[in-house]
């Protein structure tokens, strides 16, 4: 952007005030020529976006800026880069959210990210992203959808689209409506280009945590995407940082697993244990570079806590316990902050601590640590690592340090050590004496749950109650009394006093001295509770009733509300002539009921607050099992009687055709045309019309693909999207005005070429087309479809519009087949040869091509996008099936309302030839022909 003079010397004079009341009078100066410029009816371009410019800079000053708003917008309208782009950016530092504009930005926002033009798509998206309303989310959520699964968007705009719906996410999750599209957004774990697929691992897994239902293939996905990079070396070498390959994909990828359940399929469960086991064992090397290092265990750290999660091998566990004991003696900060935080998790989970135990020295002088976060840290790895055993030796040390620590660790310090002491206490008089050593060290810095827990659990146990009316005696008879173990004292001594009263120094008026010597120097809250010990001891020691009154009725003038209540509501108690009321009002306390500790659900509460949610907590092993069995089934829940492995491949639902040659039968004269060619020149070598080159190219890819652009031409695009539950599917049909004109009697038909084997209909309780369709606009109706046995033509989509007074009609080919309706299914190794050798000689059903496929060897993603291809297209993939690594094997069963047919498939690429060998079998000749057919186009339009 070119510098503005006007804009630079403005800036320049308001650096030149000595004074605030000088900047403020130039900025009023400036204010009051901006709003007179804004006046002028031909106002151009450039000016506007200059003065626009210095009402944002005043803003970022903190001057307040109340106008400007229409001139954002028409900077939005405009057709320049530089001045759309301070409209947004104004637009979203300027425009409040209730803003009457709005509506007008939000229409804007729509345009631009359907205009084609990569750039303006791109600024659209930071407005969102930036702006995040929830009208935007609930408006534009569908749009966006459509440029991150767009074919012909860019991988840039790809790449901002999955991150705003991320931000939309967060922000509205129930606006965006993400239960429609998580699912289709998932396939993209899979894309060739890495930096997408970085953006797409975020929003999956933000999605994760919220829809793991519409999610959960999203784990084959990212292991197979890992295997990749891990361990078949695939990936440019762009992302390659200090010698570690895409390290922000990987941590992304493992920390997206953790949000499912181990797999349960023994092939995907040991690729995903070898993934971890060479991680780790890349990290034994020392890095020489201190980038490459914080690469390396930051992926390490991350693989752990994936291993940890899974819990499928105690011995990785082991091995990464000693790992990590590494890691907390290590000189940088940041390392020892992982370790421990790492080591913690692992405590969660591990069976056997004495690994962990090894390095408790190391991890309680942690707590003398300079930084304060290590601090943190290493409380919550003893928190986390205590037993029974160890109770005793961790308290003491965190009571020990309590009185040097932190101000802010304090606190959470105070709830954890009152929170081991009550789980581990073998012994009634350690845990009376620690929580009164608790709340005199830590009073002042923990709330009134940790005191309130304390009086619950001794009204609980009849055994603690003795000792506990000896130690709250003693307690007030001390110099110095904390108000919260005052509180607990004169609790204790109202409830369960008399206990104590016939031992020496403890008789009733000694009590009561003791606990008038403390009073006045608390505060009103303690004092309340004293008076309620007071009314009781009138009930539970009669001989002293008198001194009781006295101190009643010196209480009965507070200024205090709360107090003079209750000392004229005990005072007429005791005065009463008649003793029956007084029992029945003092009666002693019964036990609390059994619930959750008020103690853990503040621990639990402070924890809670982050970003992404937390698969596991701090507390050891028996505080996440119940977590841990309640994610699993959540994730694991699937179609009931699927016998589909949770980490195998599915098709996502995409559309497939058989042999189709002219895939548009009746469409715009652009699209018959044929380039000049030498009339010598052989048919099959003849250039093709680039129009028609693209629409196959555009159709191949909706053989593998869930939704697409079907067609793209100079007046209409029509997109696709399918959904398929053999035998039965929903097809979506988007038809988008390209003309400069509007479209007029629009009417769209899908017929299919034998309606005894396959049916097609509009879906009922849907809007009728828009009679007018205007510029940029965008009209949509659903198919029902239902295969009723096999066939092999693909329906036709008729089209017919009026534009500019010239009625025109386009047919295309819907991409259905019957290869469409296949589910993926999970197969053994062993069965998947004895299927194939039978189905070879058998001779039912085969299809065999040799395709040229040069790209494989200068593709590094090739063979990853070749998998995605055969998984798109219904195929469950079966890994180790085959000796090559890089042939591909899959299993898929079509589905039709007369019967099922089985489908096997064998791929087998050679990147040193340029060739690929593809052989279909199947129980019908038909099925195997369409799978074939549409895997060589997709070959052939690559």
């Amino acid at each position: 952007m070119a510098p503005m003079k006007g804009l630079t010397v403005f800036i320049a004079d308001l650096r030149k005030c000595r004074s605030h009341e000088e900047e403020e009078r130039r900025v009023n100066k400036e204010l009051a020529n901006i709003r007179t410029k804004f006046k002028e009816p031909n106002i151009n371009g450039y000016n506007r976006k200059k003065y626009v410019c210095k009402l944002l800079y005043m803003s970022l000053l903190g001057y307040e800026v109340n106008f400007g708003h229409r001139e954002a917008v028409e900077l939005i309208n405009s057709t320049k880069y530089s001045e759309k782009q301070i409209g947004y950016l104004a637009v979203s530092l300027l425009m409040e959210e209730d803003s009457g504009y709005m509506k007008t930005v939000l229409n804007f926002l729509r345009r631009d990210l359907h205009n084609g033009n990569e750039c303006n798509a791109c600024l659209a998206l930071n407005a969102i992203s930036n702006i995040c309303t929830r009208e935007m989310a609930e408006g534009l959520t569908q749009d966006i959808v459509v440029q991150l699964l767009s074919p012909s968007a860019s991988m840039f705009v790809k790449k901002k689209a999955a991150l705003c719906l991320l931000r939309l996410l967060r922000k509205f999750p129930d606006s965006v409506n993400a239960h429609q599209w998580a699912g289709r957004v998932v396939p993209y774990l899979g894309h060739r280009d890495i930096g997408v697929t970085q953006s797409v691992v975020s929003l999956v897994t933000g999605l994760a945590q919220q829809f793991p239902e519409e999610t959960r293939k999203a784990a084959s996905f990212a292991v197979r995407r890992l295997k990749s990079l891990v361990i078949d070396n695939e990936y440019a070498i762009d992302y390659v940082y200090y010698k570690v390959p895409a390290p922000w994909l990987q941590i992304k990828l493992l920390r997206l697993l953790q949000y499912y359940p181990a797999p349960e399929s023994p092939e995907v469960r040991s690729i995903l244990l070898s993934i971890l086991r060479h991680i780790i064992d890349v990290s034994q090397d020392t890095p020489r570079e201190l980038q490459q290092m914080n690469a390396q265990y930051s992926i390490l750290f991350e693989a752990i806590n994936l291993g940890i999660h899974l819990d499928v091998d105690q011995g990785l566990m082991q091995e990464c316990a000693v790992v990590l004991g590494r890691f907390i003696t290590s000189r940088e900060t940041n390392v020892r902050y992982l370790g421990l935080e790492t080591m913690a998790h692992l405590a969660a989970y591990i069976d056997n601590l004495d690994s962990i135990k090894s390095h408790q020295a190391v991890i309680i002088q942690s707590l003398r640590d300079r930084d304060v976060s290590v601090r943190r840290r290493a409380l919550d790895l003893l928190y986390s690592m205590c037993d029974v055993s160890s109770a005793k030796v961790v308290v003491s040390e965190l009571l020990r340090h309590m009185a040097i620590a932190d101000v802010a660790l304090r606190e959470e310090m105070a709830l954890k050590v009152a929170i081991l002491t009550e789980k581990f206490a073998t012994e009634y008089s350690w845990y009376v004496d620690v929580m009164m050593r608790l709340v005199s060290l830590a009073g002042d810095h923990m709330g009134d749950e940790v005191w309130h827990r304390i009086v619950q659990v001794i009204l609980g146990n009849e055994e603690l109650q003795v000792y506990a009316c000896k130690i709250s005696l003693q307690t007030l008879k001390a110099p110095v009394c904390h108000e919260s173990a005052f509180k607990v004292s004169a609790y204790v001594l109202g409830e369960f006093g008399h206990l104590i009263a016939n031992a020496s120094d403890s008789a009733p008026i000694d009590q009561l001295k003791a606990l008038q010597s403390k009073m006045t120097s608390t505060s009103m809250s303690a004092r309340a509770v004293a008076l309620t010990t007071v009314g009781k001891f009138i009930n539970l020691f009669p001989e002293i009733k008198t001194l009781c009154l006295r101190v009643l009725d010196r209480y009965r003038g507070a200024l205090d509300a709360e107090l003079q209540q209750r000392a004229c509501e005990y005072y007429a108690l005791g005065t009463l002539e008649s003793d029956d009321l007084l029992p029945t009002v003092f009666e002693e306390m019964p036990p609390f009921p059994e619930r959750q500790s008020a103690l853990m659900s503040r621990l639990l509460k402070r924890e809670s607050d982050t970003e992404d949610q937390r698969t596991w907590i701090y507390g050891g092993r028996d505080m996440n099992r119940d977590r841990r069995g309640l994610a699993t089934g959540t994730a694991s829940s699937g179609k009931e009687g699927s016998n589909q492995d949770p980490a195998s491949t599915e098709a996502p639902s995409t559309p497939t055709n058989a042999n189709t040659a002219a895939l548009l039968v009746g469409a715009e004269p652009a699209a018959e045309k044929q380039n000049a060619a030498d009339d010598t020149q052989p048919e099959d070598e003849m250039p093709m019309d680039e129009s028609v080159a693209k629409s196959r190219r555009h159709y191949a890819r909706l053989l593998w693909e869930n939704d697409g652009i079907l067609y793209d031409g100079d007046e209409i695009q029509v997109g696709l999207v399918a959904q398929y539950k053999p035998p039965a599917g929903r097809i979506g049909v988007f038809l988008g005005n390209k003309a400069k004109a509007p479209i007029y009697n629009i009417s769209i038909q899908a017929t299919p070429s034998d309606t005894s084997k396959l049916t097609i209909q509009p879906a009922t309780g849907q809007d009728t087309l828009p009679e007018t369709l205007m510029p940029l606009a965008q009209a949509r109706i659903f198919f029902d479809t239902n295969c009723l046995q096999v066939f092999t033509s693909a329906p036709l989509l008729r089209i017919t519009y009026t534009v500019a007074g010239a009625p025109t009609v386009s047919e295309l080919q819907l991409p259905v087949t019957v290869a469409h309706f296949m589910d993926p299914v999970t197969i053994s190794v062993s069965d998947f040869f004895a299927r194939w050798k039978q189905l070879g000689d058998t001779g039912i059903g085969e299809s065999q091509n040799v395709l040229k496929s040069a790209f494989l060897s200068t593709d590094s993603a090739a063979l990853e996008w070749l998998r995605s291809v055969v998984g798109g297209m219904g195929f469950a993939l079966i890994h180790g099936a085959d000796p090559d690594p890089n042939n591909i094997v899959g299993v898929g069963i079509a589905t039709t309302q007369a019967g099922r047919f089985g489908c096997l498939l064998r791929v087998e690429p050679k990147p040193s030839h340029g060739l690929t060998r593809v052989t279909v079998r199947a129980t019908n000749a038909d099925v195997a022909q369409s799978a074939g057919s549409n895997i060589k186009m997709v070959f052939e339009s690559r």
